[in-house]
This record gives structure tokens, sequence and C-alpha cells, in this order.
């Protein structure tokens, strides 16, 4: 029953981080004055930020 829950939480906050990521990304491309590079550096922190929060929960359980 443990492992089920840890594996449910895991896959919530994979689920989270995702859909976090693709607002941020969507919303910089939404935005007139972004460039390419500008959208780039924004998903490359994006993705960093999504990699510490799920290690964040996975040191947690």
């Amino acid at each position: 029953m443990n492992k089920k829950t840890m594996n449910i939480t895991k896959t919530v906050g994979t689920i989270m981080a995702v859909g976090g990521a693709a607002a941020m990304i969507g919303s910089a491309m939404m935005n007139n004055n972004s460039t390419k590079k500008q959208i780039k550096k924004t998903a490359n922190k994006t993705m960093k930020t999504i990699n510490n929060v799920l290690d964040s929960i996975q040191g947690m359980m």
C-alpha cells in the first residue's frame, strides 16, 4: 500500500510539473515581445525547476 501511494504521489507531482511547464512556455510564446532565445531560456529554467521539485518529492519519500 505504501509503495502504491508513493507511485501515485510521484505521478501527480510529475503531471503538475509538466502542466506548469506547458503553461509557462505557452505564455512565453503568446507574448509578442518574446524571442526564440528568451523562450529557450524560459524553457530551460522551467525544466530545472521541475527537476528540483521532483527531486524534493523523491527525497521526502
